[in-house]
């Protein structure tokens, strides 16, 4: 714990200020999309994780911030006793951020790119629907086939918000930096652009 604490804060050290500030109002908007009228589990927070991920942010503050963020809007929508699930499931994001949607060079704005990103978005979604709901299924259903059946057939009308979700604000997020990357020049030859800051891996 106290190697993990000290990790963490290693590398909020490494960050400046305008780091820090573009962090705290992710954080901000994750926690409002929580907290404001939304449709049911349409919220970004999946996509920060792919994000994040898949730009280079370290992993130790992009958890950090994902954590933070539900933490404090869990502490107004209120606690419960599969959160675990949920935030392990968020920060899987991450993993799939760095290991599928990036590539080798780094994130390359095209086709291919598009591509991983959709798909990370949508595996991010089952995986959170599986875990979550199978959580559930241990936590208040009989432990029965039918227990298990009925638990993931009432969870089906959420499964819609969940890739929703995912997919516009994952498309924001990898829209919004492809847009600033070309307008600042980062990109060269025929647009590949390797995500690189103070703050990579």
């Amino acid at each position: 714990m106290n190697t993990l604490t000290a990790r963490i804060r290693r590398s909020f050290s490494a960050l400046t200020l305008s780091q820090l500030a573009m962090i705290g109002a992710a954080m901000a908007v994750a926690v409002a999309s929580r907290l404001l009228p939304h449709p049911p589990n349409f919220t970004p927070m999946a996509a920060i994780g792919l994000f994040a991920g898949a730009v280079c942010l370290r992993p130790a503050v992009a958890a950090s911030a994902i954590v933070g963020a539900m933490l404090i809007s869990d502490a107004f929508l209120g606690f419960h006793s599969l959160m675990p699930v949920v935030y392990g499931c968020l920060l899987v994001n991450l993993a799939i951020g760095s290991r599928f949607v990036r590539g080798a060079n780094g994130l390359d704005f095209g086709a291919a790119s598009c591509g991983r990103m959709i798909a990370g978005s949508l595996i991010g979604s089952v995986l959170f629907f599986l875990a979550t709901n199978f959580a559930h299924f241990v936590a208040f259903y009989p432990p029965t086939f039918s227990g298990l059946v009925a638990c993931y057939t009432a969870a089906i009308p959420f499964f819609q918000f969940t890739v929703a979700g995912d997919l516009v604000y994952a498309g924001v997020l990898f829209g919004s930096f492809a847009l600033v990357s070309m307008k600042s020049g980062a990109f060269a030859g025929a647009g590949r652009f390797v995500a690189q800051s103070a703050s990579t891996r």
